[in-house]
């Protein structure tokens, strides 16, 4: 799987990634060392910490700038982070939206809660989804990863891009 394409196309860009994440998958070199991490994305990640664009997070729950804190938990992949953001929202109020990343797949994952389908531990998926649930300051701000139904809930501004509010 490649989850970091597109890392590369965007030059000012800083990568936040747990350590223990990076430490597993791969090193300085850019070096394999778990089969899951595409080689092509072990490289680039090299490079980009190279370039000094990439931010190691120690653990869950930490906040990475203001307003923005990552929490771990879910399993998608060996330290899989998923991003709880302070934003404003409709009618000039303030609240948490939060970004499950691939640790919710889609609105069904969360709904029926059930486990992603890739998951190297379904019962950390899962809470981690609950917990997810009591992170933001309503349900539907729970915004799953791949799910085409983010574009209909969140119709604007549309083509394919979606403002939560």
């Amino acid at each position: 799987a490649h989850h970091l394409d597109g890392g590369d196309l965007f030059p000012r860009a800083r990568v936040w990634i747990q350590r223990a994440e990076m430490e597993h998958y791969t090193n300085d070199s850019g070096a394999v060392l778990d089969r899951a991490i595409d080689p092509d994305d072990a490289k680039m990640l090299a490079a980009l910490a190279r370039d000094r664009r990439v931010q190691l997070v120690d653990g869950d729950s930490t906040q990475i700038i203001p307003g923005i804190t990552v929490f771990t938990g879910g399993k998608h992949t060996f330290a899989s982070q998923y991003v709880a953001v302070r934003a404003q929202l409709a009618g000039s109020r303030s609240g948490t939206v939060v970004l499950a990343s691939d640790n919710a797949y889609l609105y069904e994952n969360l709904e029926r809660r059930r486990p992603i389908a890739q998951t190297l531990d379904s019962v950390s998926n899962v809470k981690a989804q609950a917990r997810m649930l009591t992170m933001a300051t309503e349900r539907r701000l729970v915004v799953p990863g791949h799910d085409g139904e983010v574009f209909v809930r969140f119709p604007k501004p549309g083509n394919g891009i979606a403002r939560i509010e």
